[in-house]
């Protein structure tokens, strides 16, 4: 009898364990979202945000090499309010632990949109850079 209850117990184990696995798994290929408020303008891609934007990243997307990260004016996935649509690229970093999105001040006083990070994560999302954009580094 103790045996069976033993071999029981380690069965109903493993299933549970099996069904957490499978449910992260599963959210680890679902949409990220996050909505942010931009009060300065800031330049993603050659569009300028300013106000409410979201911020939504497919991780089955990126596995297939499509266009993985859209930004929409407003709160919701409408296709007329599409503002930029790219392929990000993944930079290792520390967990955030809210959204956050760097920028960087160009020598013209333009604000750029660099990357952004969601909250819970220990991955960036960098924005690529267009061909034709120099990066210029001074040395100290």
């Amino acid at each position: 009898m103790r045996t069976l209850v033993f071999l029981s117990l380690v069965v109903c184990a493993l299933i549970i364990g099996s069904v957490s696995w499978t449910t992260t798994a599963a959210m680890r290929g679902q949409k990220q979202r996050a909505v942010v408020k931009f009060d300065s303008p800031v330049t993603l891609q050659g569009a300028v945000l300013k106000g409410t934007y979201l911020f939504v990243h497919d991780d089955a997307a990126m596995k297939r090499g499509e266009a993985c990260t859209r930004v929409y004016k407003g709160e919701s996935e409408a296709k007329d309010k599409l503002v930029a649509s790219f392929h990000c690229i993944p930079v290792p970093r520390a967990t955030a632990k809210y959204f956050k999105v760097r920028t960087l001040e160009t020598s013209s006083g333009t604000v750029e949109l660099r990357e952004f990070q969601f909250g819970g994560e220990s991955e960036g999302h960098a924005v690529p850079m267009p061909a034709n954009t120099a990066v210029v580094m001074v040395a100290n």
